[in-house]
């Protein structure tokens, strides 16, 4: 499918913009609704100040009763206003939450499917596609309610400056002065609280972990065993309590900023009050229009202050987040990452070839790899060990295509894998990983999803019995259709060795001419793990497999053994072969581990 297409590199405007292709309607009347509220106060000025008026007039015998009929209509029209439109506004807000989140989320999840791999095991990129991919449409929800309380208060403002300024424009000029240096606090506030707030956010990943291990069924057991529950909860509640002072700082230094802003325009307003009674004294306004001026004063002194700085600041948060979005869709993607596999006919495997290859992961000093050469035919078996630390792991990610920015050459059938097409390596080879995924699906779907396009129920049914999966299976209320994880109610869970078989069914339902064992059976014993790999070669016998351990008991299947160290290939034959070599790292690794296989 290629490319996702990038949103342009956002800014206060282009995010604008953006929301207005997103949710058009929602849009027009959330910034409708914005602007008519935003008149209110001044409606409110003349139609008070009218009333006032009239009432006066009318009992000084001047004024007929109908001349006050308008202005106490437009008061009531105010009040009805007031209270009907926040309904409606209620749900327009929840249509345009729905439309962000529908949108947004499927465009943020199809963003992060095309990362290069790196980015995904980077802490400090995973920490960023972590907050800027969390909940995007309250983000942007958020945003652009602001965009709109910063427009009505413009809006706001400006209708009311006029009316105070008809009367004294020196009070306009000074309620602007006192403004301008409230603007600036803000927006530097709100810059600092989002950066606040991203380390907050940091905490709360830690203690929210920390709930989860002392909540989560999967913890159960060793929570038993081990007792450790006082230790965690200490830990949690150092975490819980530090995030809690980073909010409460940010609120803290938030409210101080408007109080003190609040105030200073409060005794502006008190000071304009009575700059305007000389001018009702002499007759150049009204009593009417004094008492809305002053209600236009209060008004705008609240906007000016309260609702400027906050607004201000989320402007600033707003266009922080949106910093960390252009980096996030800035991000390097991999070419066709979220194609699908595809097989390539009549494939048959010759040989795979690394010749002299070297990698370190990006922004790393230290190659993983170095100058690391070897073949391997496709009419074998092949072990690859070494300790823990080798880089063996990074052999099967460099083969995968999950990393390309190697030195040397990696060939498959004498050709260089970027001569095959991604999805050509995706139907050509097949990886049970250490920590491979447990999907809270049925177990007919945990296997199907190994080659979600070809449904096959008599290779699913074969596979099921020569791994041995039918015997559990049987013994569950819906066999295959079981649910598993803890999702839906009723769903059931696995021992550690039944996923294990899981996984592996997944690998051989893909079909895949080239079947990898990335260490799946690291957390069995070593009996176990031998065992379950000399199952794995009886049922794949036709498929070249390589076996990925530090454990020798299921290299010993192999008709070839390949011991990587410090990044090399040190030595190369079958298990027999190595033993010979008498300070060799194989028999001295074999040596160590002789205790785990004997009876």
């Amino acid at each position: 499918m290629g490319s996702v297409k990038k949103f342009s590199n956002y800014n206060i405007y282009m995010f604008f913009l953006k929301m207005i292709i997103i949710m058009p309607w929602q849009t027009a009347y959330l910034l409708f609704n914005s602007v008519i509220n935003a008149l209110i106060p001044a409606v409110q000025t003349f139609a008070v100040a009218e009333f006032i008026n009239t009432v006066e007039s009318i009992f000084t015998s001047v004024g007929t009763t109908s001349e006050v009929i308008w202005p106490f209509a437009a008061m009531i029209a105010v009040i009805v206003f007031q209270n009907v439109m926040p309904s409606v506004t209620n749900l327009v807000n929840e249509s345009a939450q729905n439309r962000l989140k529908f949108v947004l989320r499927e465009r943020f999840v199809r963003k992060q499917t095309v990362l290069k791999y790196y980015y995904i095991e980077n802490e400090e990129f995973c920490a960023l596609i972590h907050r800027v991919c969390e909940e995007p449409e309250k983000r942007f929800g958020k945003g652009f309610q602001n965009i709109c309380d910063g427009i009505g208060l413009v809006v706001k403002c400006i209708s009311l400056l006029g009316i105070v300024m008809r009367a004294s424009w020196i009070s306009g000029v000074a309620i602007l002065a006192v403004s301008i240096p409230l603007f600036y606090m803000a927006m530097k506030t709100g810059k600092k609280n989002y950066a606040l707030q991203n380390k907050a956010l940091e905490i709360k990943r830690r203690y929210q972990y920390l709930a989860d291990i002392l909540t989560s069924r999967e913890y159960a057991k060793e929570r038993a065993v081990f007792d450790y529950n006082n230790y965690i909860e200490e830990e949690y509640d150092k975490y819980f309590q530090y995030a809690n002072r980073k909010e409460e700082h940010i609120e803290k230094k938030k409210y101080a900023n408007m109080k003190s802003g609040s105030l200073i325009t409060i005794l502006l307003g008190v000071i304009i009050m009575f700059l305007l009674l000389p001018s009702m004294k002499e007759g150049r306004i009204s009593s009417g229009l004094y008492v809305g001026l002053v209600s236009a004063v209060l008004s705008l002194v609240q906007g000016m202050s309260w609702n400027l700085s906050g607004v201000m600041q989320g402007y600033a948060s707003t266009k922080a987040y949106l910093e960390d979005v252009n980096i996030f869709w800035n991000l390097e993607e991999k070419e066709d990452a979220d194609v699908e596999p595809q097989k390539i006919s009549d494939f048959q495997l010759h040989s795979i070839e690394f010749r002299h290859v070297s990698f370190r992961y990006p922004g790393e000093k230290e190659y993983v790899l170095r100058d690391c050469s070897f073949i391997l035919r496709g009419d074998k078996c092949y072990s690859v060990v070494g300790r823990n630390g080798a880089g063996k792991s990074t052999f099967t990610k460099l083969l995968v295509g999950l990393y390309e920015d190697y030195e040397g050459e990696i060939l498959i059938n004498g050709l260089g894998i970027q001569e095959y097409r991604y999805a050509e390596i995706k139907g050509m080879i097949s990886v049970v990983f250490q920590d491979f995924a447990r999907y809270a699906l049925s177990i007919q779907d945990n296997i199907l999803i190994g080659n979600i396009k070809h449904k096959d129920k008599k290779l699913l049914k074969r596979i099921c019995k020569e791994l041995e999966i039918d015997e559990f299976v049987q013994r569950l209320p819906h066999g295959l259709d079981s649910m598993l994880g803890k999702v839906e109610e009723g769903s059931v869970d696995l021992s550690g060795g039944q996923w294990q078989k899981l996984a592996l069914a997944r690998l051989l339902y893909s079909e895949a001419p080239i079947n990898i064992l990335d260490e799946p059976t690291a957390a069995l014993d070593a009996k176990a793990e031998a065992k379950v790999y000399e199952t794995f070669q009886k049922v794949n016998s036709k498929a070249f497999t390589i076996f990925i351990t530090h454990r020798l008991g299921a290299a010993r299947l192999a008709d070839e053994i390949l011991v990587l160290d410090q990044g090399r290939i040190v030595e190369q034959g079958t298990h027999e072969q190595l033993l010979t070599h008498e300070k060799g790292l194989y028999r001295d690794m074999f040596e160590s581990q002789r205790s785990w296989y004997e009876a």
